[in-house]
C-alpha cells in the first residue's frame, strides 16, 4: 500500500537546455505512481557503493558483482548513449538498471526506456558509455552510485500481512503532498494529490505541447492498475484486521472506472488533435479539467475514509 503519486516540478533547473521542452513533448510532465520498495527489501538483498574517481576501475566492480549473482541500478548520462530520445542529444542523467555483460560485445545488458519513453526494453549500453558517462557526472562534482540487488533466498513467503501503520503512513504523504527532491536524479516534484491538482492547472499547456503520447498512455493506464491492484490490498487488509472496507473497496471500484474513461478520452482527445493538426478545442480542455477535478475529489475522499478506518483499529 505504501506508494506516493509524484510529478515533476515544471519551473526548476535541469542539466541541460532542451530538457524541459524534451519533458513535455515525451509528456514526462504527466503524474506517475512510485511504488515504496520496503515490504521487498525483506525478499531482496541490497549492497551499495559510490564510485569519485578512477571510472577505469568501474569494470571490474560491476563485473564481480554480476558474477555474484547481483543486478544493479548505476547512475548513466543517456547523452554517451549510442542511440535513443538524448543519444548526443541533451544530457540526462538516471538510473539504470543492468542485469548482465557481454565481453564479446563490449557492453552491458539493459533495461531503459530511452528508445520510446515509458516504454522499458531490452537495451546494450557499451562499456565506452559508462566509462564516458562516469567521467562527465564525476567532473560535475557528483559521485557514481551503485545499488547492487539479488534475491534473498532465506527470506520467508509472504503471508499477506500489510502493517497497518505503513498503510496508514502512505495515506498521510498521499494527502498531505507538497514537494520533495530526488537526489538520483537531481530534480523535485510534487507528490501526493497536489501532483494530480496541479497538473489539473496546467493541463492545457501540456496537451498542447504533447508529440509523443507513449508516456502519457502509460502512465494513465497505470493509474488504472492501480486502482484495480487497491481493491485486492484492501479486501488483504480487512480480512488481516478484521476491518470493514466495503465501501473503501467500492471507492476504488469507482476510482479505477473514473480513471479508465479519462485514459480513454484523453486519448481520443490527443489522437483527434495530431491526425487534424487542429488545437484542442476548449468543450475539449473543460471536459478533461472537469473529469480530472472529479477524480481528485474522489481520490481524496477514498483516501480520508480509508485513513480514519484504519487509525480506528
Amino acid at each position: 500500500m505504501d506508494t506516493i503519486y509524484l510529478r515533476k516540478v515544471f519551473n526548476q533547473s535541469y542539466s541541460s537546455e532542451g530538457i524541459q521542452e524534451d519533458l513535455m513533448s515525451n509528456g514526462a510532465y504527466f503524474p506517475k505512481i512510485q511504488y515504496s520498495l520496503e515490504l521487498l527489501n525483506n525478499y531482496i538483498d541490497h549492497e551499495f557503493e559510490e564510485i569519485n574517481q578512477d571510472c577505469q576501475s568501474i569494470h571490474n566492480i560491476i563485473k564481480s558483482k554480476i558474477d555474484d549473482g547481483y543486478c544493479l541500478f548505476i547512475l548513466v548520462d543517456r547523452f554517451f548513449y549510442p542511440s535513443g530520445l538524448d543519444a548526443n542529444t541533451s544530457h540526462m542523467i538516471h538510473p539504470t538498471f543492468i542485469y548482465g555483460y557481454n565481453n564479446d560485445n563490449q557492453s552491458y545488458m539493459a533495461l531503459e526506456d530511452c528508445v520510446m519513453m515509458g516504454k522499458m526494453d531490452y537495451y546494450s549500453i557499451p562499456y565506452s558509455s559508462i566509462e564516458k558517462s562516469s567521467q562527465y557526472i564525476t567532473s560535475l562534482g557528483r559521485a557514481i552510485s551503485l545499488n547492487f540487488c539479488k534475491t534473498n533466498e532465506s527470506s520467508k513467503e509472504f503471508n499477506g500481512e500489510i502493517p497497518i501503520l505503513q498503510v496508514i503512513n502512505s495515506l498521510e504523504k498521499m494527502l498531505q503532498g507538497g514537494q520533495i527532491y530526488n537526489k538520483e536524479y537531481d530534480l523535485y516534484y510534487h507528490c501526493g494529490l497536489d501532483s494530480l491538482s496541479t497538473f489539473s492547472n496546467e493541463i492545457s499547456t501540456f496537451f498542447y505541447k504533447l508529440t509523443d503520447k507513449n508516456t502519457f498512455r502509460t502512465r494513465a493506464l497505470s493509474f488504472c492498475q492501480y486502482h484495480k491492484r487497491n481493491q485486492d490490498v484492501v479486501t488483504l487488509i480487512s480480512k488481516y484486521y478484521d476491518i470493514n472496507m466495503g465501501e473503501i473497496k467500492l471507492y476504488y471500484e469507482q476510482l479505477y472506472k473514473k480513471w479508465f474513461v479519462f485514459k480513454n478520452k484523453s486519448n481520443y482527445i490527443l489522437e483527434k488533435r495530431m491526425f487534424s493538426g487542429i488545437h484542442i478545442s476548449k468543450d475539449d480542455l473543460a471536459w478533461l479539467n472537469f473529469n480530472l477535478n472529479e477524480i481528485i475529489d474522489l481520490e481524496r475522499r477514498t483516501m480520508e475514509r480509508m485513513w480514519f478506518l484504519c487509525r480506528e483499529y
